[in-house]
């Protein structure tokens, strides 16, 4: 026995001089699963860890009260007296192991098998004396860098359960579908003692012998006083788990968006999601599939406008079909005119409009290319807060124009429209029309920031994620918008909230984007592959989604109209400060010391009415064509099979007569819009009136997306 001492202290002072030392890094840093955990810390996404294992660390506090108790008392009894090997048991262990001439007896603490799962696994060691007795010296340095509550944590989240499971966190969920703090002691003792052999004690492959050692060490518990006797029948009574759980796997898109966003980020991820808004999010895209082609789907993202934070995130909601994987809130697309409010905003930061700033929808002063509403119609003289309600496009290309276009485009990709990369020359007019593409998380970004009065945060979506805010606008310019956006269709149920919907050229992308003060929803529909479907207008995919959504969310009424806007006088035609001669006033909001006190330029002496010539107004003593537009190009609408094209002339009364390259096209009255269907490429309208008057213009007309006649005209 001495002998066998002696050699013992050799081995020891020889492994104490020649040991590689050991860092807590070493065994504390662990590489396990990415896992994802919500705003209210609900675990709803759990990925392989880089070894293909199911492994989610968690503290010890979020253990439970039995699991550790029950480890300590099962596994290694002197745990807190020891410091790092138990000499007795270590004793006991080397004769026989000597004796026999390999591993045949254990004697490892709980600090040895932190080391060997931490280190000797990682290095590929193989289990042999030398091994053995290197983990102990190991063990011995551990004990005096990290505390005993630190090492049993540590083991915990190492042990293995049985195929790819390690750490009880991971075994908790997939044995019992509950978390380590939750399980029974019944349960408990069933983990730790498949740890003598995760393999042979795994309650789905070996259930007999499962129990049987569950029962051992519930007996065990028992005799150690760690249970109680009526804890212990209890225990003796609890069924074994008949099926596995699944981990958690929620919102894939979102965590896809987070992992890309944060390559680096520990496996831990505590992010800005509220589980309870996804899964309602979710449910309502899933359900609203049901009346779409297979072929279309759909895409939402919210917003907490007080934080700048994503707490849903639906970027594809076929997810189990076809293309589900592809992230179309991601897919650059064309935004339709879900960017007019931006010019807008820019319009009224600038003082040069207000909601009753008198504006024309014509075809006038377009200078050959005039933008056409989607109805295929002009409404004459509109204000401002009409156009944007209704979304006319001639009066935004003015507004665009008015307000400079390289400024709105400035201020679009402040607000976060990352995408609008060119001048904005090579945009021209169609910037406010959908001639360029966004994303939907741009659309999120950009709306948060309109719906935060004028306050721009980068979205964020993890909680550690640092806040920024910059003041891009006024809150008086965007509360304006807001107000003129106020909805108040079939589906807002009560609830105050503004919209604003999008539909792009060709019919592939349709958009919603609504907001109230403390959350923004915007929505998408439309194929995966980009093309067209007549379904896809944003006010009828999108609009009640948006809506629905919204009422899903706590309500948080409306804003407060700040300081700086109140309301004027205004002449109830041209929207600005009216002069004795305007016959009637009307109240209009403005924002004090930025908008423009211009007073009236439109009503004249004797009643007389001075419109613009934009308006299509003034005497006229010929007959003369005022659409098509002297040597226009028209690009048809995607819904006008019959590609027609707006005929209106001035300077006479009673029928007029139109013809289309010499053949007579049908009669009209003067003043009033004829549409006529015309084929693509270069024409002359003609008209003539009774008196025997006429006029001509050539006209250009095609159809986008046929390259060959795009190139034959330009």
């Amino acid at each position: 026995m001495r002998k066998l001492c002696a050699v013992t202290a050799i081995l020891i002072l020889s492994a104490l001089c020649f040991s590689p030392g050991i860092s807590p890094e070493q065994v504390t840093e662990i590489h396990g699963s990415p896992a994802f955990y919500d705003n209210g810390g609900r675990l709803f996404h759990v990925r392989l860890s880089p070894s293909s294992e199911w492994q989610i660390p968690v503290p010890l506090g979020e253990m439970g009260q039995w699991l550790p108790a029950v480890a300590v008392a099962a596994e290694d009894g002197r745990f807190f007296q020891h410091v790092g090997i138990d000499a007795l048991s270590l004793l006991r262990a080397a004769f026989q192991d000597i004796a026999h001439g390999r591993v045949v007896s254990g004697a490892s603490t709980i600090t040895a098998q932190v080391v060997r799962l931490s280190v000797s696994e990682r290095e590929g060691r193989k289990r042999s004396v030398s091994t053995k007795i290197r983990e102990f010296i190991m063990a011995l340095k551990l004990e005096r860098k990290l505390s005993k509550p630190r090492i049993l944590e540590c083991y915990l989240n190492l042990a293995p359960f049985g195929g790819n499971i390690r750490g009880v966190e991971a075994a908790s969920r997939i044995y019992f579908g509950k978390t380590a703090a939750q399980i029974s002691p019944g349960e408990a003792c069933l983990l730790i003692g498949m740890l003598k052999g995760p393999s042979l004690f795994r309650p789905d492959t070996r259930p007999k012998s499962a129990m049987k050692r569950r029962n051992e060490i519930i007996s065990l518990m028992e005799r150690k006083r760690i249970f109680t006797h009526d804890t212990a029948s209890r225990a003796y009574l609890e069924e074994l788990p008949r099926r596995k759980f699944p981990l958690p796997s929620s919102a894939w898109h979102f965590t896809e968006l987070a992992v890309s966003q944060n390559p680096e980020h520990p496996p831990r991820f505590d992010t800005t999601l509220d589980l309870p808004v996804q899964m309602k999010l979710e449910a309502i895209l899933r359900q609203a599939l049901g009346d779409l082609p297979q072929d279309v789907t759909l895409a939402a993202g919210i917003t907490d406008n007080r934080t700048g934070s994503l707490i849903a995130w639906a970027g594809n909601a076929r997810f189990s079909y076809s293309g589900s994987w592809v992230d179309c809130g991601l897919s650059p697309r064309s935004p339709g005119s879900t960017l007019k409010p931006f010019a807008y905003l820019s319009a009224i930061e600038q003082g040069i409009l207000t909601p009753s700033t008198l504006l024309a929808d014509t075809p006038g002063a377009f200078s050959g290319r005039a933008p056409r509403n989607f109805d295929l119609s002009y409404r004459g003289a509109v204000t401002a807060r009409t156009a944007l309600h209704e979304s006319l496009n001639a009066p935004a290309v003015r507004v665009l124009r008015n307000a400079g276009s390289g400024r709105v485009l400035s201020l679009m990709r402040q607000a976060g429209f990352h995408h609008l990369t060119q001048p904005a020359s090579h945009y021209g007019d169609s910037l406010i029309l959908g001639g360029c593409e966004v994303t939907l998380l741009e659309q999120l970004e950009a709306y948060t920031f309109l719906a935060s009065m004028g306050v721009h945060r980068k979205l964020r979506l993890l909680s550690d994620e640092p806040q920024t805010e910059e003041h891009l606008a006024s809150d008086a310019g965007c509360w304006i918008v807001s107000d003129m956006l106020k909805y108040d269709g079939e589906f807002s149920g009560g609830l105050n909230l503004a919209l604003k919907t999008g539909t792009s050229y060709g019919l592939r992308d349709a958009w919603a984007c609504s907001w109230t003060p403390r959350y923004t929803v915007c929505v998408w529909c439309g194929k995966t592959d980009g093309s067209s479907w007549e379904g896809l207008i944003g006010a009828r995919a999108c609009t009640p989604l948006a809506v629905s959504i919204q009422r899903l969310l706590p309500r948080s009424g409306w804003y407060e109209r700040p300081p700086s806007v109140s309301r004027r006088k205004v002449c109830s035609l041209s929207g600005k400060p009216p002069t004795a001669l305007c016959p009637s006033v009307k109240m209009d909001w403005h924002v004090e010391d930025t908008t423009r006190s211009t007073p009236c330029e439109i009503h004249g002496i004797k009643s007389a009415v001075n419109l613009p010539a934009e308006f299509g107004a003034g005497k006229n003593t010929r007959l003369s064509i005022i659409s098509p537009i002297p040597g226009a190009s028209y690009f048809t609408a995607p819904f006008d099979t019959a590609r027609k094209i707006p005929l209106k002339s001035e300077g006479s009364k009673g029928i007029v007569y139109w013809y289309v390259d010499g053949k007579y096209a049908g009669m009209s009255e003067a003043g009033q819009t004829f549409f006529h269907g015309i084929d693509d490429g270069e024409h002359v309208v003609s008209v003539l009136d009774s008196k025997g008057r006429t006029d001509a213009v050539r006209v250009k007309v095609f159809t986008p997306g046929k390259s060959q006649q795009e190139e034959k005209l330009f």
